[in-house]
């Protein structure tokens, strides 16, 4: 049986999004994939989804450096609104520096950081140890 999976991709890479949705829908064709170009759309999106009491994506894969408001700042507004929710956030970067990873890792709804790109493997390691 195919594990159904809602998703939130919040990320500017476009080459990324398009990748990734497509690597998530064949892997868990039941899937719902969302995409937001940056951590304020990826916000809003959640608060629109809080008021109206819908169900909050399973798994969130958060860009670090992105423009309007970057994963970090995404990350300090989710912690301090959606504290109650069990959500998995993944930061993904392309950036292999330690103080991002150690950044990122130190928030507490904050699973890991995966660099990319990401790969099939990594989408199945987050599904079978985090849902």
């Amino acid at each position: 049986m195919s594990k159904k999976l809602s998703v939130l991709i919040v990320d500017d890479d476009q080459v990324n999004n398009f990748v990734l949705k497509n690597v998530i829908e064949r892997t868990y064709p039941q899937s719902e994939v969302e995409i937001k170009i940056n951590g304020k759309e990826g916000l809003n999106y959640l608060y629109k989804l809080d008021s109206e009491k819908k169900n909050f994506p399973k798994i969130l894969l958060v860009d670090i450096y992105m423009p309007i408001t970057n994963g970090f700042e995404f990350l300090d507004a989710y912690e301090k609104a959606f504290q109650n929710k069990d959500s998995v956030i993944f930061m993904i970067s392309s950036s292999l520096s330690k103080e991002d990873q150690v950044k990122a890792n130190g928030y507490k709804s904050v699973k890991g950081y995966i660099t990319k790109p990401l790969i099939n493997n990594n989408i199945e390691f987050i599904v079978e140890k985090y849902l």
